[in-house]
């Protein structure tokens, strides 16, 4: 009987125009409060990169901190000689994982958050 129902609504959503459609969209969201599930997905998008370990290159990882933050040689040694230094933010998850493997191919250990 679910099947038969499911079928049922889908057939008649398909008679549907585009703006009926958006519509109904809309009150979906609105009813099953979907529109604040998205707006958590979209904030756990934001992600931090953090220097735990600087790694046995360390002209390398200057070098590549460097290309990353636009920050000069020196600032970029600096950084990194910290404590558990914030090397990138607000970033989303494909530019996340782009740095962290250029970071860890230069020895480095990243922490994520």
């Amino acid at each position: 009987m679910e099947k038969l129902l499911v079928n049922d609504i889908l057939e008649l959503i398909s008679k549907l125009t585009l703006i009926e459609l958006s519509d109904l969209i809309l009150k979906i969201e609105k009813k099953f409060n979907l529109e604040c599930n998205i707006e958590k997905q979209e904030k756990k998008n934001n992600f931090s990169i953090f220097l735990k370990d600087i790694g046995d290159k360390k002209i390398n990882l200057i070098k590549l901190i460097k290309e990353l933050t636009n920050l000069s040689l020196k600032e970029s040694k600096d950084l990194i000689e910290k404590k558990n230094p914030l090397i990138k933010n607000n970033l989303n998850k494909e530019e996340c994982d782009s740095i962290v493997k250029k970071l860890v191919s230069v020895g480095a250990k990243v922490e994520i958050k």
